[in-house]
């Protein structure tokens, strides 16, 4: 009697393949909805960064024709030029007993600005080292994994 209730329980062998062709595919489905999601974000990420690269080739040109309007300011800024441009403007150099100078109290002109140390001065700086790194990688090591003593550590720490 028991060989016949688990008969009457037993399914269907379509029902059976029909399950598990239903997993097979609901297996297939989930992969292929991971892989678009990583197909989507990795077009997203990559689009980005051809953005970043074309951002950086504009940032270089800028900085390109940034430096090339300095250079041309400089040059017509310069002595020669500006001297250039004065005599065609109709300016002349006065002579010196017609040019005055006034004295200004308290005017302590400008401060020349020093970009770097003059010449044959020492450079007194040195590499800045943090004082509590006075332990070198091997002295840690070995306080910390290779020595018994529990206060062998403390100690190379202090």
């Amino acid at each position: 009697m028991a060989k016949k209730t688990k008969q009457a329980y037993k399914q269907a062998p379509w029902r059976r393949q029909l399950q598990s062709a239903g997993f097979s595919l609901v297996l297939v489905i989930a992969i292929l909805a991971v892989l678009s999601i990583y197909l989507i974000i990795s077009a997203q990420a990559a689009s980005a960064g051809l953005e970043i690269m074309d951002m950086h080739y504009e940032e270089e040109e800028i900085m390109r024709i940034i430096a090339n309007e300095r250079t041309e300011l400089a040059w017509k800024t310069s002595y020669t030029e500006m001297q250039k441009r004065a005599e065609k403007a109709g300016y002349q150099v006065p002579p010196a007993e017609n040019v005055h100078f006034m004295v200004i109290p308290g005017y302590q002109g400008q401060n020349p600005v020093l970009l770097a140390p003059p010449p044959g001065s020492e450079n007194t700086l040195g590499p800045v080292v943090n004082e509590y790194y006075q332990q070198s990688l091997w002295d840690w090591f070995y306080g910390t994994f290779l020595t018994t003593s529990p206060t062998a550590g403390v100690e190379a720490v202090k």
